[in-house]
């Protein structure tokens, strides 16, 4: 109060300017907040119109079908076929999904068809190389990713020294065949299976059936709950084979599935989906070597491929760890194939495995225990 009475109008002058520094502060905050206010609005307005092209692309895309099913059906007569034909569409498009609903919306089953050709064949192939396929079970990298606890990844390479291969299969794929029903003969397994070497004349189409004969061969060997979840699935999407959605599916039903389950998925002759054509099989193959390192996924995972010739995507993938297994440097003894040798050694590691997950699920137990 003093200093404002002797120094007059400096004073006045001095408070005057304060008060401008202040609003300009005040000015210039208010356009910081404003811009940061149109950032987010902005961000928002961003993310807001990428979900409407989506949902308007998903649309477009079920208009079409529509479309296309309505010309099919002016094209036609009235006749109790197209009633008929009516009425199914309006049942696919109504589909309660549960495990016989969903198989019969993929309308795909290759397995069986596939192991069956497979054995009538290989008498083709020979003896010798065979038998050096069915003693990889020995192999020690083999062992290692068949007996860990944990999930891994294995590839099995067979290109310096070409087997003889016939119709699209090879010794490995005689092996492949040969596990299958090994593993699945056990309650805490489900094997699915995909020989490439069998599916190879349609590009795309056929890496997109090997999604949707993973999920089929999946849902045979699993009930899963489907009243409970996968409601918003686009069924349309799965009818279509829509690799994205398909995969989506594929990866919430492993989701959901108990720890005690060991999911091993055996992919043939690798190399044929590098071809031209094959972009989403490339694709698929990288998801699925995601599902051995995702933390969210309770189950086991045990991811195996094979292949004939190189494959450079697979050998980029399997190049640190020395996760690929060379069939010329394997050790083997001579003699012909057996079957029930190959399932003793195969029932020997199991039973190994099994008491080694046992004896860990204790620890892990023990060390996770309130009162440690």
């Amino acid at each position: 109060m003093v200093k404002s009475i002797f120094e007059g109008t400096d004073y006045i002058k001095g408070w005057k300017e304060s008060i401008k520094s202040i609003e300009h502060k005040l000015i210039d905050l208010r356009a910081q907040s404003n811009a940061a206010n149109f950032k987010a609005s902005r961000q928002h307005a961003i993310e807001r119109e990428r979900r409407i092209i989506a949902d308007l692309a998903r649309q477009r895309k079920k208009n079409k079908h529509l479309y296309a099913e309505i010309e099919i059906l002016r094209s036609r007569s009235p006749s109790p076929n197209a009633l008929i034909s009516t009425q199914q569409q309006d049942e696919i498009s109504t589909l309660y999904f549960d495990n016989k609903g969903l198989q019969d919306l993929l309308q795909i089953e290759y397995k069986d068809t596939d192991l069956r050709f497979i054995n009538q064949r290989k008498g083709h192939l020979l003896i010798d190389e065979l038998s050096r396929a069915e003693q990889l079970v020995n192999d020690r990298k083999y062992h290692a990713w068949f007996m860990s606890p944990q999930s891994e990844k294995l590839f099995i390479l067979w290109n310096q020294r070409q087997p003889r291969t016939h119709a699209g299969i090879s010794p490995i794929s005689v092996f492949c065949a040969s596990l299958e029903p090994i593993f699945n003969s056990h309650s805490r397994f489900i094997c699915l299976t995909w020989f490439c070497g069998l599916h190879s004349k349609h590009g795309n189409d056929e890496a997109r059936a090997m999604l949707a004969d993973l999920i089929v061969q999946l849902c045979q060997q699993h009930d899963f709950d489907f009243e409970r979840e996968y409601d918003d699935t686009d069924k349309t999407l799965v009818r279509e084979h829509d690799p994205r959605e398909l995969f989506l599916l594929l990866y919430r039903l492993i989701l959901s599935l108990p720890m005690e389950i060991t999911v091993i998925f055996l992919v043939d002759e690798a190399y044929i989906y590098e071809r031209d054509g094959f972009q989403d099989g490339l694709n698929v193959f990288n998801e699925l070597l995601q599902l051995v390192t995702n933390a969210a996924i309770q189950s086991v995972i045990k991811l195996l491929f094979t292949s004939t010739r190189k494959v450079r995507f697979l050998n980029e993938a399997f190049r640190q760890g020395g996760l690929t297994l060379h069939v010329e440097t394997a050790a083997h003894q001579t003699g012909g194939p057996s079957q029930k040798r190959m399932e003793r050694q195969m029932r020997l590691d199991s039973d190994q495995g099994r008491t080694r997950a046992t004896v860990l699920g204790s620890e892990q137990e023990y060390y996770e225990r309130d009162d440690f």
